[in-house]
């Protein structure tokens, strides 16, 4: 019986710490947006440090601009939205790479788009990953003004 309260609170404290260092990993982007959107930047590139990345992807986030799109992202402004961005690039030559990201509202996927990196972002530093994020987040927010243009409803 001890046992158990002593690993238990334990176990309890770490996953209490673990959920509080991911939730300061994110960053606020497109706060010029309703409230903005919280952005958390998954993965790895070569052998950079974690932090380039995080760097690179936050200098190119694409954020809703067009009227379909604002008017999309108005039904799922409020909480403020989660956006997750992974990029995943394995060290070695000639090694292919991806991006992720998805929107996340109410605590459910909303959409997604996942993409291979370009020859160019697969042989350069973690910023040349720029256009790749870019694309692929227009494309995000374009896929989702369309669903609602088309009265599909915003979270599937």
């Amino acid at each position: 019986m001890t046992w158990i309260l002593r690993y238990g609170l334990a176990v309890l404290i770490i996953i209490s710490m673990t959920g509080r260092a991911a939730h300061a990993a994110t960053d606020g982007i497109c706060k010029t947006v309703e409230q903005g959107i919280r952005l958390h930047v998954d993965g790895m590139y070569g052998g950079y440090p974690h932090s380039v990345l995080r760097d690179a992807v936050l200098d190119s986030v694409d954020c809703p601009s067009g009227t379909a799109e604002l008017r999309a992202f108005h039904v799922i402004a409020v909480p403020q939205p989660h956006m997750r961005i992974a990029v995943m690039r394995p060290t070695g030559q000639g090694q292919q790479g991806s991006l992720s990201v998805m929107l996340f509202s109410q605590g459910h996927f909303v959409i997604g788009e996942r993409m291979a990196l370009s020859p160019f972002s697969r042989s350069q530093s973690p910023f040349s990953v720029k256009a790749d994020v870019n694309l692929a987040t227009a494309r995000l927010w374009n896929d989702l003004a369309n669903r609602i243009a088309q009265g599909k409803p915003a979270i599937p």
